[in-house]
């Protein structure tokens, strides 16, 4: 009875303003700022391993204007056939790219939390403050990660199956094709759950435990499936889309010269932008979708965009 007291119907207005809310220019910049760390880990050593190998061809300027696929096949096989050094700078980079992220979804929780704009010092005194709380949530979202991996496993197990006891060639592509879509909907569930776990900080502001908050993601999910769902992919599909064509346009920017460096740079850094908007945009959405089943004091408004 109390469950059915604390509920109430999900506010797609709030839901439909959330990816409004999530265009904060500071929180944006910083999140681009951070994750420039672990890409100049990774970047700087790839950089001089690839001026190594192409910078005294007789091709380096046609290889500067047009993508050859010949060339990225041999400097991919070269470069895996490197020494150690570098697969040791990606590790770090992918180190460090998880230490930042709990930090990052610190100052995505303050900001929903607080219901306004904040400026640079109060974001990255939320991303402080809440690094702990991100940090265990982070290490309890390997459960639902794993059982999809260990699920993608058996689903393509039996495709396998399928496949070698199949008698037209067609039957079996049918099997694998049908994995691959369950591979992505576990997935997408699976992600679905450790996104409104977080969103769950944010409209609960008294919640403290990661391990209720990733129970409260799981149950959101059985209670709220097409709200969360929905919101989870629509803001996926456009934040993608546009990632993807601002990464087209990357690809065919040759970095000739200072402005052309300059401008296949902030093209990259664009990119990055609008795939962390499409992180802010989705917790803020899932976090008026949790806050139809909070029985706990509602945080604030989500901020205006500014």
């Amino acid at each position: 009875m109390m469950g059915k007291l604390a509920s109430r119907r999900v506010d797609f207005a709030a839901v439909a303003r959330a990816p409004l809310a999530a265009m904060q220019w500071r929180l944006l910049l910083l999140w681009t700022l951070l994750l420039l760390l672990p890409t100049a880990v990774v970047g700087v050593p790839l950089w001089r391993s690839l001026a190594g190998l192409l910078d005294h061809s007789v091709h380096a300027q046609a290889w500067a204007g047009h993508f050859s696929p010949l060339m990225f096949g041999d400097s991919l096989s070269a470069l895996g056939d490197g020494t150690g050094w570098l697969k040791g700078a990606v590790l770090l980079g992918l180190l460090l790219t998880l230490l930042l992220s709990p930090f990052l979804n610190g100052m995505l929780v303050g900001s929903g939390r607080a219901g306004r704009v904040l400026g640079f010092g109060h974001l990255l005194q939320c991303g402080i403050v809440e690094y702990g709380r991100m940090f265990r949530l982070m290490l309890w979202s390997v459960v639902p990660y794993a059982a999809m991996a260990a699920l993608i496993g058996v689903v393509f197990g039996a495709a396998d199956r399928i496949g070698a006891r199949a008698v037209l060639e067609s039957q079996a592509d049918r099997a694998v094709h049908a994995a691959a879509g369950l591979a992505v909907l576990l997935f997408v569930l699976a992600q679905a759950i450790v996104e409104s776990a977080r969103a769950v900080f944010i409209a609960n502001s008294g919640l403290r435990s990661a391990t209720r908050a990733l129970g409260r993601g799981f149950m959101q999910l059985l209670r709220r499936p097409f709200s969360t769902l929905l919101s989870y992919l629509l803001i996926s599909l456009v934040g993608y889309a546009v990632a993807l064509a601002l990464g087209i346009v990357r690809v065919h920017t040759p970095a000739l010269g200072v402005s052309g460096t300059v401008l296949a740079v902030l093209l990259a850094q664009l990119v990055v932008l609008v795939l962390g908007w499409v992180r802010v945009a989705r917790v803020y959405a899932l976090a008026e979708v949790a806050r139809s089943l909070s029985s706990g004091r509602r945080a604030g408004r989500m901020p205006q965009p500014l």
